[in-house]
């Protein structure tokens, strides 16, 4: 079974919600390292 992409949904004109954890590293309420983010 292949996973679909978000490319390859009809969205147009649809409203999308998208829930992303990004598991970053925090220190003092600031991202510490942010290449899970950028990359």
């Amino acid at each position: 079974m292949n996973k679909l992409s978000i490319t390859d949904l009809d969205l147009k004109g649809k409203r999308v919600f998208i829930r992303v954890d990004f598991n970053v590293p925090i220190k003092d309420a600031r991202v510490e390292d942010d290449s899970r983010i950028r990359g």
